[in-house]
């Protein structure tokens, strides 16, 4: 299948064949008209900092999303399959009935796909709207991220299905565009991230790790020291972050950091609600506003009603203006741990970006990959015991630097190790770790693996979809 050439598929990658065969048992025999790819992630530094406005550097890995797409032009109705016809249903959905508040009510993976098909649609205006309130779409999905690891799974299929809403509907759009309508629409599921995942899953480029800033989102491409070689493993320990509210507490814990201090320095602090906005405010440096943790932050837990009695405001007021509607009920917030580790993790981001522009050793920027693991394990409190098991396990198998990557509570470790070892060291990891273990009738391979900077989203007309655009009812397909 051309497919599988150009984007270097196979059986043992993401098998788009079986997909299509898929496609046309499910709808009528029908061939996909385009499809559409989005990469998983790792993000090698700077975690847990890009919701708090400070830049991360992620890159793709191999692992990604495959949609299969056609249109149709007698209905409105969003119809939807995954390859994995055993473990997830199908759906039919009218596109004007998904809602923010259906889609909130359960982190299905149907929803996280409807998000981005509702994401699309508020990007396009009334006219655009209007000439294509008769499309209706087929979908079909697969994928090899492995879930709740990590990985950005979710984020990459709310992506797939914005970008491949976008390309049905004939829209030209650029990649930061997507980008940014692909992280907004995600919230609807209740996840308020920040916007790495998104950014680098459709501006990443093959071969480079990128600093991803942010307010504007802004890319910037860094080569790798070429004598390494990534790493991925799992913990085994797995979280769905929309299912429980450690994620968004982090994000609240941070945001009344920021209005906590904001109040202590006499700004106002109801618009200080990240962290790197108020350091702007302040003109200070990542060393004086950690100088402002220690000052301002007790290290002891807040409760909900000594931080309204700081910010002179009501529980109820809280809640409107800082608070999640699954934190409501948080008893206590850790203020003080995590804006420490906010401000330190920028700034050893920094401290990578300048290594890897100079020439910088793997030594020297795996000692900072271990920092930051160690900050969110003490002081972000987002590890996990098996977790901290294998990156104990990797320190001892010769890794340069390993650390959580993605929200954490388990999920996986990014390493990085020489490339002349990196054989010897997945080995190692197999009989330490994952021989004394249940793997769940997972193999190991899928549990442990190399990866390379990979190419970002991308998408393929199949060559009989050439003609659709000369049908008055469907407009030509978009391109980005």
């Amino acid at each position: 299948m051309e497919v599988d050439y150009i984007w270097g598929t196979s059986s043992n990658n993401v098998p788009v064949q079986k997909l299509e065969q898929h496609f046309r048992e499910k709808f009528q025999s029908c061939q996909p008209e385009y499809y559409v790819k989005v990469p998983g992630r790792v993000n090698l530094i700077g975690e847990h900092v890009d919701y708090c406005g400070y830049s991360v550097f992620p890159m793709a890995i191999d692992q990604c999303i495959v949609v299969a797409a056609k249109r149709t032009n007698d209905r409105q109705t969003v119809r939807l399959t995954n390859l994995n016809s055993d473990r997830y249903e199908n759906v039919s959905q009218n596109i004007a009935d998904i809602s923010a508040d259906s889609l909130g009510k359960s982190p299905c993976w149907s929803n996280y796909f409807l998000c981005g098909v509702k994401g699309a649609r508020e990007y396009i205006n009334e006219s655009q709207l209007k000439a294509v309130e008769n499309i209706g779409f087929f979908f079909a999905v697969t994928g090899n991220i492995p879930e709740s690891s990590g990985l950005s799974s979710s984020s990459a299929l709310v992506t797939a299905a914005a970008m491949a809403t976008l390309v049905g509907y004939g829209v030209q759009i650029d990649r930061l565009q997507l980008a940014e309508i692909s992280a907004k629409c995600e919230r609807y599921i209740g996840t308020a991230g920040g916007g790495m995942d998104q950014a680098i899953a459709v501006n990443a480029k093959q071969g480079y790790a990128a600093r991803i800033s942010f307010h504007p989102l802004a890319v910037k491409q860094y080569r790798l020291p070429s004598n390494t070689k990534f790493i991925v493993a799992q913990s085994l320990a797995v979280k769905n972050k929309a299912a429980s509210n450690d994620f968004n507490t982090r994000v609240v814990e941070c945001r009344l950091a920021s209005q906590v201090i904001a109040k202590r320095l006499g700004f106002d602090w109801k618009q200080m609600t990240v962290l790197a906005a108020l350091q702007k405010r302040s003109g200070s440096s990542h060393d004086q506003m950690i100088e402002l943790v220690h000052r301002h932050l007790h290290v002891d837990g807040y409760t909900k009603k000594e931080v309204c009695e700081i910010l002179s405001v009501s529980e109820d007021e809280l809640n409107k203006l800082s608070l999640t509607p699954n934190t409501m009920n948080v008893t206590e917030f850790f203020l003080h741990q995590r804006a420490l580790h906010v401000f330190e993790e920028a700034k050893r981001t920094e401290r990578f970006c300048e290594l890897c522009e100079n020439s910088g050793t793997a030594s020297e920027l795996g000692r900072l990959m271990n920092d930051s693991h160690s900050s969110l394990r003490d002081l972000y409190q987002c590890s996990h015991p098996d977790l901290e098991q294998l990156i104990e396990i990797c320190k001892r198998g010769g890794a340069y630097g390993c650390k959580l990557t993605g929200a954490g509570w388990g999920g996986c470790v990014v390493v990085m190790v020489s490339s002349e070892g990196a054989d010897d060291f997945v080995k190692f990891v197999k009989d330490e770790f994952y021989a004394k273990r249940t793997t769940c009738g997972k193999s190991v391979d899928q549990l442990i693996f190399a990866t390379n900077p990979s190419e970002g989203a991308c998408m393929y007309a199949t060559p009989s979809s050439d003609h659709i655009g000369e049908t008055p009812n469907l407009p030509a397909l978009g391109h980005f």
